[in-house]
């Protein structure tokens, strides 16, 4: 199998480090816009079995001839990108998967879905932790019922370490500043709508180490594919929500009100600058290394419905921890990993079809959850008979 993993970023160097770690891979293409930054990443996680590439995603015709060839395309790079991979990968007829779009991008890319069909390819669309495991435990959960009423998405996490400045991350910035400043979209008695920021704070109870914590809605991407997956169980409600440090819910309030996050440019003297492009800058000097990041987290999924006429609340947790050797957040772990399994399973015909296709609607979620269980990401819920209630961290 051969594999091309786009973007050597914090996600994509999980994902070579996984691959490479797996039987039947025979090569893997890490690319990104900083040939150094591949070559580090080759290097370090690749197992020998990794070379290096310099990509631009915004050049579609080089991007081709870089995927012709490899049997996924595993796109780990900023999902503003995800639309332009896509079309490299139509035009190189490979399979592609991704990590995710937020709510509006996701939406742009189903509309692919004909384009995918005729060439024959798949694109599994939003396939890391969450979005990826979220939505395959609530595809578990949901064909346990005869009707799904509701599915809630939560993504709680905790740092043991926590940094003083809340504006240090262990993931895209670029994502982190678009949860936290557009409107977050539910699915409400049958309708989509946006709600306002950081509204909908619930207290959830998770294991140890997280316990009771709050919870708001967030901007995502189940969202926008688990109720038209499950429109004909009557899915009549859709929502996801986060932990968001209440240090960071302030400081994006205080930069929202500065006008911080405008993408509007601004004149400055002579020169025209977005304020939100000035931040993102600023801020990549922030992110928290591998070797610093000590987080754990728990992604729910709690799917309410009718079975046998009588009303069911289900439940569905995977945790992860972060890990020392190598060193990678839990962030890390549980994005990057799935991807890689579910990218080999789509090379090895496990996962099957052409289209553009949502986790909940392609990943055999026995075959995942095994998977995850053997890189120590333990599931407990119904209808598993994995090992998961262990919870201990493992390296």
């Amino acid at each position: 199998m051969r594999f091309v993993v786009l973007g050597a970023g914090l996600m994509g160097r999980a994902v070579v480090y996984d691959l490479a770690r797996s039987r039947g891979v025979r090569e893997i293409i890490v690319a990104d816009f900083e040939a150094a930054r591949a070559r580090e990443v080759a290097r370090e996680f690749g197992g020998g079995r990794a070379r290096a590439a310099q990509a631009d995603a915004r050049d579609i015709a080089g991007l081709a001839r870089l995927l012709r060839g490899c049997d996924v395309a595993v796109n780990c790079a900023q999902y503003q990108l995800n639309l332009q991979v896509m079309r490299a990968a139509l035009r190189a007829r490979v399979h592609y998967l991704d990590l995710g779009g937020l709510y509006w991008m996701t939406r742009k890319q189903l509309a692919l879905d004909g384009a995918f069909r005729r060439s024959g390819r798949l694109a599994l669309v939003g396939m890391g932790g969450a979005p990826g495991i979220t939505n395959v435990m609530a595809r578990h959960l949901a064909d346990r019922l005869d009707r799904v009423e509701s599915i809630g998405v939560y993504n709680g996490a905790t740092v043991l370490n926590p940094p003083e400045d809340p504006l240090a991350h262990t993931f895209s910035i670029v994502t982190i500043l678009d949860e936290m400043s557009l409107a977050p979209v539910v699915y409400d008695r049958g309708k989509y709508r946006e709600v306002p920021l950081f509204s909908g704070a619930e207290m959830v109870r998770f294991p140890a180490p997280l316990g009771r914590i709050e919870m708001r809605h967030s901007i995502h991407s189940e969202v926008g594919t688990l109720a038209r997956s499950f429109r004909n169980k009557g899915v009549r409600e859709v929502f996801f929500k986060i932990s968001y440090d209440p240090r960071l819910i302030q400081t994006a309030q205080t930069l929202h009100s500065l006008g911080l996050l405008s993408r509007q440019p601004v004149r400055v003297g002579r020169a025209e600058v977005a304020p939100r492009a000035l931040l993102e800058h600023a801020l990549k000097g922030k992110a928290v290394s591998t070797a610093e990041a000590r987080d754990v987290e728990i992604l729910r999924v709690v799917v309410a419905g009718r079975r046998g006429g009588e009303k069911v609340r289900l439940t569905m947790d995977a945790t992860a921890f972060y890990s020392l050797r190598p060193s990678f957040s839990a962030v890390a772990r549980d994005t990057g990993f799935p991807a890689s399994i579910a990218a080999q399973m789509m090379a090895q015909g496990e996962i099957a079809g052409a289209g553009v296709r949502a986790p909940e609607e392609a990943v055999p979620p026995f075959l995942l959850f095994a998977e995850l269980e053997k890189r120590r990401i333990p599931l407990r819920g119904p209808g598993w008979a994995g090992r998961g209630n262990r919870t201990k961290k493992k390296d």
